[in-house]
């Protein structure tokens, strides 16, 4: 497992959280009728033998739903003086932008490739739900008294996301996406804040909306 460093550097010379990086091992398939497809771009991509993903030229995007990876808010406030403590409704509020972020992304990727956005279930419409498992975000940026400057080293943060397809009209799953991501690799310090860290995870999102995107499209019937 590899482990990235943390640090928040204050004027006041207050430490930081150590990094708590998401597990290696393979996350199998929510449904046993799936089987898995090769892909170039995405860490998990499976289907429904016989169905025809690429057929589906119409979508309905549910709302993405996001959670904190486990204990994420007991790391971040470890080394924080208590006036800096980040409290259950900051967490909450990382997960809404989180949130908002990636249903854009997943809407505007689709639609660059001629998707068309539905208005309700029907025939030939693909309902997509994204959504992330386990988001860390290594040097969150919430107000606070004082001067503060957050330096996090090499990503913004990591996350597991999930894109599941099922047909609107029967709720059959058709595909799903399971893709483990980084937000951000750079080889230096950069100083992390809350616009920062929403542009890297937003980038990470639109590259991961693009290629489930992309191979959907290319998902032919599967015998």
């Amino acid at each position: 497992m590899n482990f990235k460093s943390v640090f928040v550097v204050l004027l006041a010379a207050l430490g930081g959280p150590a990094l708590a990086a998401p597990p290696d091992t393979v996350i199998a398939s929510t449904s046993s009728s799936l089987v898995a497809v090769p892909s170039r771009t995405l860490d998990e991509f499976y289907v429904l033998p016989k169905s025809d993903l690429a057929g589906y030229r119409k979508i309905l995007i549910d709302p993405a739903v996001v959670r904190l990876q486990k204990g994420w808010l007991k790391n971040m406030n470890q080394y924080r003086d208590v006036s800096r403590w980040l409290v259950p409704e900051d967490a909450q509020q990382i997960a809404n932008d989180a949130a908002g972020t990636m249903g854009a992304a997943v809407a505007a990727a689709f639609t660059a490739r001629g998707y068309e956005i539905a208005a309700a279930p029907g025939p030939g419409v693909l309902r997509l739900t994204p959504s992330v498992s386990d988001l860390y975000v290594n040097a969150p940026d919430v107000p606070a008294p004082g001067i503060q400057i957050g330096i996090v080293h090499m990503d913004a943060g990591t996350a597991t996301l999930q894109l599941e397809a099922r047909d609107a009209v029967t709720g059959t799953l058709l595909g799903q996406v399971v893709d483990r991501d980084t937000a951000r690799e750079v080889g230096r310090f950069d100083r992390a804040t809350r616009v920062s860290n929403n542009f890297w995870f937003e980038a990470m999102f639109r590259q991961w909306a693009s290629n489930c995107a992309k191979e959907f499209e290319a998902a032919n019937a599967i015998p």
